[in-house]
């Protein structure tokens, strides 16, 4: 006669379990994903991409690179110090602070010649050209 219940009952909640190691196994970058909202806009001859990334004070904690039609934004929002005399203590904070990614595929091929970027008030403004005539890439087959 064969029993209904396994031998081990817990080992039912592994799939969860390993779920939840992978989760949390990804990351802050995960995480921070969300954080950050971005619009992709296309016109006739451009790409454009809004972000928002409140908090960045320095040109070097912002990264933006391009290959191809994946645009990668990367950068670092830094904790800022009390300015008064007295040193503070943290009781309460809901703002992100640290390091953060973003991974986007642009919905077609864009020159990084005549890139431009701005960043005002919080807000991360891109621009790109379209790529009219990408160039062709041929992929050559070895037959054995």
């Amino acid at each position: 006669m064969s029993s209904l219940i396994p031998n081990e009952p817990f080992s039912l909640s592994d799939p969860f379990w390993n779920e939840m190691d992978r989760f949390l196994k990804q990351g802050k970058e995960l995480f921070t994903e969300g954080l950050y909202r971005i619009d992709v806009e296309e016109t006739q001859h451009k790409v454009i991409v809004v972000a928002e990334i409140p908090g960045i004070e320095k040109p070097e904690d912002l990264n933006i690179t391009l290959d191809e039609n994946r645009l990668t934004i990367q950068g670092e929002v830094r904790k800022s110090t009390y300015d008064g005399d007295e040193e503070s203590i943290s009781r309460h904070s809901e703002r992100h602070f640290g390091k953060f990614s973003r991974l986007l595929t642009l919905p077609v091929m864009v020159k990084t010649d005549g890139a431009h970027a701005s960043y005002k008030n919080g807000v991360l403004k891109l621009s790109f050209l379209k790529d009219a005539h990408p160039a062709a890439r041929n992929i050559e087959v070895d037959f054995h």
